[in-house]
């Protein structure tokens, strides 16, 4: 009987550890920055090598309100639109009509790889953390979801060309970004 009581407080002390931790991919040791923020830095590069200079600006709005909105919600509201914005990027890029237009596919198979242990990890995150999501959450997750089908419908009416990636890389760079500013202000 003892030892049972001793492996159910062991699990509990377990499992109370893990809810206190809260997301450590997120976290930044002393003096380092955290692993997403490594990562982040790592697909930044990445893409930013990917692409070629373009004369003119994209016609693609940039979801500047969305963002705004965001840096006044809650750490873990944060975390978890950080999370979609990457799965959507990810569903972007994962179209499978990006490889024809690349002449550095070992660029584009390492970004893919980085944006992809990025969003298992903050999935993990999101998951573990059990977020409610207020209504101005699920309002900015929507135009987000609305902002990125948009980008999929701009690529196929360029055909999936070599310019419609550029533009879309220089949209999904800016996100980038500015995910990368969102975690700095936390």
């Amino acid at each position: 009987m003892g030892s049972i009581s001793l492996w159910m407080c062991l699990v509990l002390t377990i499992c109370t550890w893990h809810k206190t931790i809260g997301c450590t991919w997120m976290k930044t040791p002393p003096r380092s920055p955290s692993m997403f923020q490594v990562f982040s830095n790592n697909t930044i590069t990445m893409l930013q090598k990917m692409g070629h200079e373009v004369s003119g600006e994209p016609q693609i709005t940039f979801p500047d309100k969305q963002y705004r909105q965001v840096d006044n919600l809650k750490a873990d509201e944060q975390i978890a639109f950080i999370s979609q914005t990457l799965n959507a990027i990810k569903k972007l890029y994962s179209s499978g009509k990006y490889e024809s237009t690349s002449s550095n596919q070992k660029g584009v198979d390492k970004f893919m790889n980085d944006l992809y242990r990025q969003t298992s990890e903050l999935d993990q995150c999101v998951k573990a953390m059990k977020t409610r999501r207020s209504k101005s959450v699920k309002r900015v997750n929507k135009k987000m979801s609305l902002h990125f089908k948009f980008l999929m419908n701009y690529l196929k009416l360029a055909e999936y060309s070599a310019s419609g990636w550029e533009d879309i890389r220089t949209v999904v760079l800016a996100h980038l970004r500015r995910l990368d500013m969102t975690l700095s202000s936390q």
